[in-house]
């Protein structure tokens, strides 16, 4: 073995110097992925306090970083047809009842491992126009786009959820379709929200059209 070294130690220092190489790019590769990972933006949309319309709509940040939560986007599909709306403010509130005026809106700071309750299922469904008061039997998608910003990300973060709403004996049930809320990654995506965002905030464009396009994110 030791002859063997000694007659090809060219190849063996070779052979020695990729491992170490191969090692120190794995390596490399995890405190990359690490990195990244950490300042990574994470938002949830969560449920809370039961299935029915007096459940909690919680928005989490379990990001490393703080955010600053923008705005919260209802998207409705019935069939009647799409709709969309801006539902951060508790537009239900009246002002000479709080005792400070940020009561007024969800919007705000999010640190690490913060959350902001926006309101009941009710109230959000209420916000975006879907009245529940005429006695028919309710039976709606509830799109819901939670978007923040981030000290170190150059544009908006955003994260999407839908729950199912229908009736269920003598109860309105709300429901999610899925076990946690997708985060929006990608640039044309995120893209399409800030689009949904100025639109809804221009006041030009129909709801239906702005529902169209946050159909797509």
């Amino acid at each position: 073995m030791l002859e063997f070294i000694r007659q090809n130690s060219e190849l063996v220092q070779i052979g020695a110097s990729l491992t170490t190489t191969v090692v120190w790019l794995v390596y490399l590769h995890v405190l990359l992925k690490g990195f990244r990972d950490q300042r990574r933006s994470s938002l949830l949309i969560n449920r809370g306090g039961g299935e029915d319309l007096h459940a909690r709509c919680l928005i989490s940040n379990m990001g490393a970083q703080p955010a600053y939560l923008l705005d919260v986007l209802a998207g409705i599909e019935t069939k009647d047809g799409p709709g969309v709306a801006s539902v951060v403010d508790r537009q239900e509130l009246r002002r000479e009842e709080l005792e400070r005026p940020t009561e007024m809106t969800g919007q705000g700071p999010l640190p690490s491992g913060g959350y902001v309750d926006i309101g009941s299922f009710r109230d959000i469904l209420d916000r975006a126009g879907y009245d529940l008061s005429n006695g028919r039997s309710p039976q709606a998608t509830l799109k819901l786009v939670s978007v923040a910003a981030t000290n170190q990300a150059s544009q908006i973060v955003a994260a999407v959820r839908e729950f199912d709403v229908w009736e269920d004996g003598a109860t309105i049930t709300v429901r999610s379709r899925t076990l946690e809320a997708r985060q929006v990654r990608s640039r044309s995506a995120r893209r399409r929200v800030r689009s949904v965002l100025e639109k809804l905030q221009c006041g030009k464009y129909g709801s239906a059209q702005i529902a169209t396009d946050l159909q797509h994110v």
